[in-house]
């Protein structure tokens, strides 16, 4: 049977099939038509099938039929991975038309997934993903019921139907009512605003918190400034917008904690360090990702490192060393905004390690000085700084792992962390944290 006429046979199509699976006789490139009785349409059905215990599969490989038994020991991972990056279908895309997309602010050029304008509730329920409810079919919203995917990550923009339209387009009509269906269902959302001064700041931005707030299974809010390329007829926060929603978020975040128990809304990091304030710790862990409660997180970060070179243990119960010998210096690769938060991780660290620890903040020339960002730095932008104010003997350049992802080796502008390497003469050290950074530099 040729490809064509099995994928017509409907079902999703294996990429790779380890631990339970290979042990069952799966390999990749099946395609598997049932699943437990039923014909699997994407990931969700299989992670369904698999909170069941046995997996009960009827695959075609090569054209031929085949029944096979996928069997996890208890805890183990089914170890089947579906094609079209782990969803066995395509990723919805978005139909709206903001007028702040920052896909459609991507440069030509940089790595094609950047431009993908992914809007997939499975993808929200899965990684993490902020989507706008405004794809959603009847069916859909049927399965996320039946299926209870919870949580789900929502950008909202603003609960008052005219404004949330202005700056989304038609398609977003009917957000606000999809969204009270789910909350109605009981299932956790965690809601975004980019907030675009003028438009859904102020009464709106009020009205869509404490609106918001009322609905118990909204778990918090995150609100997060519009990053533009240029300004038209939207604007970039000022100072003064980060002051003003400020102000508003903690009026209302004292509001919520008597009622809730919990802030519930949060601005994020940005905000604060264009007001020049420092940001606070939060208590919604689910908006990280959104910049709230990241510096703060980092600051505890390396106090908790230097009371471990103190002669304390890390979470782990082992003690930690501090840099060798060998390293004169560390400097930690930042976005523009960011070095008086790493400046204070530096002054906590210094005493305990030995050497100067201190921010290297560098500004985006992929996206425009606006974007501040690390893990949205070039790389190219980051070799001419290196250029302009190169590593000291013996210094290392620290970087988050997010700017040069492990499974690319290279920045979203494509250079190689060899040639960044080779730039800091062979002192760069990319990790997920700063403790992780620190080890090895002790080794």
């Amino acid at each position: 049977m040729a490809d064509g006429a099995e994928a017509a046979c409907g079902g999703v199509l294996v990429a790779d099939a380890r631990d339970a699976a290979a042990r069952g006789g799966l390999r990749a490139g099946d395609r598997i038509v049932a699943l437990n009785g039923g014909v699997p349409l994407d990931v969700l059905d299989v992670e369904d099938a698999a909170a069941d215990g046995t997996l009960w599969l009827s695959v075609l490989r090569d054209g031929h039929p085949l029944d096979l038994v996928v069997a996890p020991n208890p805890g183990e991972w089914h170890g089947i991975s579906l094609d079209r990056g782990g969803l066995g279908d395509d990723p919805r895309t978005c139909r709206n038309a903001c007028r702040f997309c920052f896909v459609d602010q991507v440069p030509a050029g940089l790595r094609a997934a950047l431009s993908v304008k992914d809007d997939d509730y499975r993808l929200s329920f899965l990684h993490g993903n902020f989507m706008t409810l405004t794809n959603l079919s009847e069916p859909d919203i049927e399965r996320i019921e039946e299926l209870r995917l919870s949580p789900l990550y929502v950008s909202l923009h603003a609960l008052d139907d005219a404004a949330r339209v202005r700056l989304m387009g038609r398609a977003a009509a009917g957000s606000r009512g999809v969204l009270e269906r789910l909350a109605a269902a009981g299932l956790d959302l965690h809601l975004q605003v980019v907030l675009c001064p003028g438009w859904n700041d102020g009464d709106v931005l009020a009205e869509t918190v404490l609106r918001a707030g009322a609905l118990e299974a909204v778990v918090d809010l995150g609100v997060v400034p519009v990053s533009l390329a240029a300004e038209g007829d939207l604007s970039r926060a000022t100072p003064e917008d980060a002051r003003r929603v400020i102000g508003a978020v903690e009026t209302w975040q004292s509001e919520f904690v008597r009622r809730r128990g919990s802030a519930f809304v949060h601005a994020a990091d940005e905000f604060y360090l264009l007001a020049g304030a420092d940001p606070p710790a939060g208590d919604a862990p689910e908006q990280y990702e959104n910049g709230v409660g990241i510096s703060a997180a980092t600051v505890a970060e390396a106090a908790e490192l230097a009371a471990s070179w103190a002669g304390g243990k890390d979470r782990d119960g082992e003690a930690p060393a501090p840099p060798s010998g060998a390293v004169s210096g560390v400097r930690l690769l930042c976005g523009t905004l960011a070095p008086p938060v790493l400046d204070r991780v530096g002054a906590i660290l210094e005493p305990a390690a030995g050497v100067p620890v201190r921010s290297f903040a560098v500004e985006n020339a992929v996206f425009g000085p606006h974007v501040t960002v690390t893990g949205l730095l070039g790389g190219a932008e980051v070799l001419d700084a290196l250029r302009r104010d190169p590593l000291a003997d013996g210094e290392w350049l620290a970087a988050p792992r997010v700017w040069l992802p492990a499974d690319l080796g290279r920045t979203l502008d494509d250079v190689t962390e060899g040639d960044l390497e080779a730039a800091c003469g062979g002192r760069l050290v990319v990790a997920e944290t700063l403790g992780d950074a620190f080890a090895r530099l002790s080794r």
